[in-house]
């Protein structure tokens, strides 16, 4: 009974021409609620995620590229240590003073100890005196230990004038080999 009242309602409603355009709006502005605005919130939802992505799109990539250098460092370093063929730092500091000619100003070197590094390597330490050396040796020197076949370190070093000769330097290093155990 109720319904039948409804749906005379409706269809009085109908005739009156009017009233089908107000309904016909209402079916229209209903139907684009019901249509557009789950679209308009998904849209929003997905530019959200995108740039969520994105940014952890970023992230993995600086990730990668400094595993990759990481990766590139620790291929070389493999390698110098498969290059040496010296088995004491004395060895390796004295073909370095020699190749560059100033083995003669070479004071001292006195070997400060041997440690186990990580369980994989030895760290041979010494300090090395060298007297009456230019800037353009020290420098030379610095640059050969740097590249050389084989991993060596400066710890420390400290630099003088020379008494003798203002112009020249007196230096003592601390420098590691560090070879397979």
């Amino acid at each position: 009974m109720k319904f039948d009242s409804f749906f005379t309602l409706i269809r009085d409603y109908w005739r009156d021409r009017a009233s089908r355009k107000k309904l016909a709006i209402v079916a229209v502005l209903i139907g684009v609620y019901i249509l557009i605005i789950p679209n308009l919130l998904w849209y929003s939802a997905a530019k959200k995620e995108l740039s969520e992505l994105a940014a952890k799109y970023d992230e993995f990539s600086s990730l990668t590229n400094k595993y990759r250098s990481l990766k590139a460092s620790v291929t070389a370093i493999e390698q110098k240590k498969t290059l040496a063929k010296t088995n004491s730092i004395t060895q390796a500091i004295g073909d370095i003073s020699l190749s560059l000619g100033i083995r003669e100003k070479m004071k001292s070197i006195k070997l400060t100890g041997t440690k186990k590094v990580m369980d994989q390597m030895n760290e041979e330490s010494a300090e090395i005196q060298m007297e009456k050396l230019n800037m353009s040796e020290l420098v030379h020197l610095f640059y050969r230990i740097e590249n050389a076949p084989m991993i060596l370190a400066v710890k420390r070093v400290v630099i003088r004038k020379s008494f003798e000769n203002r112009e020249l330097l007196d230096a003592t290093l601390a420098v590691s080999l560090f070879g397979s155990s």
